[in-house]
């Protein structure tokens, strides 16, 4: 049994999600000078030396170039933020808004979500948890950690140097040694990733660079116990999703906010699992936050956990129930649901519905339960069905599939009719790399195949494959020439009718290519020969005289006439005189 006299109630203030602050003196994150503001630059591709070059060229700094999606974290004279804004590589120009962890009452859990049920076979064991935080007591003897890293400047390592994300870890993870508590999954491997200072302050840049580590190094649930801002930037937003994309669980709080029916970002963005509060009596704690996008509830008042410094203390938020889901998440893994989609399904299948029957925005489905999830009838997942997204194309429609005007893309997204409704479309016209939310139609303008991909997610966090549809733009007609050798024909003699000429032309478009191309013959009577062929050098017969008629000569014009595959047509056009006058001179050649 575990001794349970070490139950100590510390009145210290821990975090529970992370808010806006504007003009706390000592933040060292938001501004560098007067002049000058930290931004997070996104691109429309991989920023490489070029895209450096043009921050630094507006007088910037370059901090961070990151790769899971393509921004630059840099500091900026104000004066230039439009200038980036308006440049057409940049996506966007976003303040990197300054966070901070809300002061709280400070963490009963385990036994609640049955963890404790599932320990006799299953304790998480190797399944890679990323506690993005204040940090870990890296020496505390009830928590192993098996890896650390710090995006914090002037830190050097990922302990802890504030708290909050000690007691976060304990409830994932504190040993099964007979000491102090036991986590909802004692085994896992643990991760910390230091995000936040000692105050509990850290700007998303910091918070991006997590993400994108916590994908590079293989950890299979990330979780995130801030929260505080209702929108966070771009950047940040797309690296979520590629986290969860590339398979990680992400689990965040949903604030401390009470019923207001707000829950703040990461929690309410649709590829993060979004956890409520609540008390020993399975309500839902006052403070906890409220709303459609709620998912799942756990317990978050009076939770004893890990302290900084060795010890233990108990605490109360959003910021103690999420950790709960984490560590549920890390046990169905160890137990072979290798899906990132099916994990988050079970636990919504699993949970024991609370308040309005069905899913509701107090409780979510319902209160975790690690006990029910691993006995979870894999066909009884709820909604695992993704929606379908349909690619529709609007132009000047040419040959070959091809348009010659700009294209109109309009995205319709539709869930199964038994689904839980589509959540968010998303499209890409850079191969994947960059995601953008879908809002309305767009045009594309750029000349050639441009590869749309869309996706759409659901309520239930379904994200299906991405559609592909190219886009196929020309809207500049083909380059052509003609030349007829000579230009100006003399006959032999007063008695010759014919004479010919050879005709050469050329037709290029070095976009959707030449369809097809045809000569034709007029006089300064009218039409001689409608149309001479298919042919880009030929030689032709022309009438030179006759006698009594053409006292001036004979004119023809010779027209090459050329079509792309989009339809655009080009002409160009040769003059041959035939003079009649044979008393002019001119060279032997006829020129």
């Amino acid at each position: 049994m575990r001794n349970k006299s070490f139950k100590l109630v510390f009145p210290i203030s821990v975090i529970l999600a992370i808010t806006l602050i504007f003009g706390l003196a000592g933040n060292a994150f938001a501004k560098t000078s007067e002049d000058s503001l930290e931004v997070l630059v996104s691109f429309r591709q991989k920023p490489g030396k070029d895209e450096k070059a043009l921050i630094e060229n507006e007088g910037g700094k370059v901090k961070r170039t990151y790769h899971i999606v393509p921004t630059i974290a840099a500091s900026v004279p104000k004066g230039k933020l439009d200038s980036l804004r308006r440049h057409p590589r940049i996506v966007s120009v976003e303040e990197d808004i300054p966070v901070k962890i809300i002061e709280q009452t400070v963490p009963w859990g385990v036994e609640r979500v049955e963890a404790k049920t599932v320990h006799a076979k299953n304790k998480g064991r190797g399944v890679k948890v990323a506690i993005l935080d204040t940090g870990i007591d890296l020496d505390h003897p009830d928590l192993r950690v098996a890896g650390n890293v710090t995006f914090v400047p002037e830190t050097l390592n990922g302990d802890d140097d504030n708290g909050h994300g000690t007691m976060v870890a304990g409830i994932v993870a504190a040993l099964d040694n007979s000491i102090g508590v036991v986590g909802v999954a004692p085994e896992v491997e643990l991760y910390s990733v230091k995000v936040l200072n000692r105050n509990g302050d850290g700007v998303m840049s910091l918070i991006l660079a997590g993400i994108e580590w916590a994908i590079d190094s293989g950890m299979q649930v990330i979780n995130m116990s801030f929260g505080g801002i209702l929108n966070w930037a771009w950047a940040v937003q797309a690296a979520l999703d590629k986290a969860y994309l590339s398979g990680i669980v992400l689990v965040a709080g949903a604030g401390n906010c009470g019923d207001q029916n707000i829950i703040y970002a990461p929690a309410r963005y649709g590829s993060v699992i979004a956890v409520g509060a609540t008390n020993e009596s399975n309500t839902r704690a006052s403070f906890s936050g409220t709303g459609s996008a709620l998912e799942l509830v756990a317990p978050g008042t009076n939770i004893l956990s890990t302290r900084l410094g060795g010890g233990y203390g108990s605490g109360s938020g959003t910021s103690l129930s999420t950790p709960h889901v984490a560590g549920v998440a890390a046990l169905l893994i160890a137990s072979g649901v290798t899906s990132n989609v099916k994990v988050r399904h079970i636990l919504q299948a699993s949970a024991k519905d609370l308040g309005t029957p069905g899913r509701d925005n107090w409780y979510g489905y319902g209160l975790l339960n690690a006990s029910a999830a691993m006995k979870a009838d894999g066909n009884d997942l709820g909604d695992t069905v993704p929606p379908t997204t349909r690619i529709e194309l609007s132009g000047l429609v040419g040959n070959e599939g091809w348009y010659r005007s700009e294209v109109t893309v309009k995205l319709n997204a539709a869930d199964d009719q038994n689904g839980t409704g589509v959540a968010e479309t998303q499209y890409s016209l850079d191969d994947g790399k960059t995601w953008l939310k879908y809002h309305q139609p767009f045009t594309i303008a750029n000349e050639g195949i441009n590869t749309i991909q869309a996706r759409s997610r659901d309520n239930a966090g379904n994200i299906e494959s991405p559609v592909t549809k190219p886009a196929k733009i020309d809207r500049t007609s083909p380059v052509v020439k003609i030349s007829a050798t000579p230009s100006i024909l003399w006959p032999a003699n007063h008695k010759q009718v014919m004479v010919e000429v050879m005709v050469t032309g050329s037709a290029n478009d070095g976009v959707s290519g030449v369809l097809s191309y045809q000569l034709s013959v007029k006089d300064e009577y009218g039409q001689v020969e409608p149309s001479i062929g298919p042919y880009l050098q030929k030689q032709i017969q022309l009438e030179a005289w006759r006698e009594g008629k053409d006292l001036d000569g004979r004119v023809y014009t010779i027209s090459l006439i050329a079509f792309d595959r989009a339809g655009n047509k080009a002409t160009a056009q040769t003059v041959v005189v035939v003079p009649h006058d044979q008393r002019k001179e001119v060279n032997k050649d006829g020129k």
